[in-house]
């Protein structure tokens, strides 16, 4: 009983600080949406927080570190998107279209800052002596998917499900890796013909 008075402060000021953080969040995505990440300065999120350029500072390192935070959400957007998408019982090409052009949308909805993001993600999720663990993440649901499709016989079952889902996962983020080295590749379009390529390869054998 002691201890309320000191506990409700603490509460309202920790609750006030993640209010803050929130607000200046949500405004670094909206200006790096609309005009870009290079074009956006910490003065700008400030103001259109509604906050002092040093409160900033006080719970940002810089404009690179909210990039950090939003790289966290790309993880869990493709999380809910594989769920959404490549799990369940349509047709194993349908799912995976399903699934690509969701992530090619979101990608679309984005684009302003959805490059610089990945970029961001890549860099805090690269090993020095191997591939990239998000690849790993998405691998488990490709391979769920290809499994289910040989056993319906939609797919190849000619090899291991498991090597399948690797080329298909590499194929896929060959037009993601292509648009990140030039920002003026078609990455949407890119995705596509990818995903047709998958399925193609990916296709029952007479």
């Amino acid at each position: 009983m002691n201890e309320a008075p000191e506990t409700a402060p603490t509460g309202r000021r920790e609750r006030r600080k993640r209010e803050v953080r929130e607000r200046i969040y949500n405004a670094a995505r909206e200006l790096f949406s609309k005009q870009g990440f290079d074009a956006t300065t910490v003065d700008e999120i400030a103001e259109l927080a509604d906050v002092a350029t040093a409160t900033f500072f006080n719970h940002f390192a810089g404009k690179q570190s909210l990039l950090g935070w939003m790289a966290t959400e790309v993880v869990d957007k493709l999380q809910l998107l594989m769920q959404a998408h490549l799990l369940g019982d349509a047709p194993s090409e349908e799912r995976l279209r399903r699934f690509v052009a969701s992530a090619t949308d979101a990608i679309a909805a984005q684009r302003g800052v959805a490059r610089d993001v990945l970029l961001e993600f890549m860099r805090q999720d690269a090993t020095p002596d191997g591939p990239h663990p998000y690849l790993d993440r998405v691998h488990e649901p490709f391979e769920a998917l290809i499994a289910a499709g040989q056993a319906r016989g939609e797919m190849r079952d000619d090899a291991d499900p498991a090597f399948l889902a690797q080329m298909a996962v590499g194929m896929l983020n060959s037009a993601i890796t292509r648009w990140l080295a030039d920002p003026h590749y078609p990455v949407e379009r890119g995705l596509f013909d990818a995903t047709e390529f998958v399925l193609s390869t990916l296709a029952q054998r007479d």
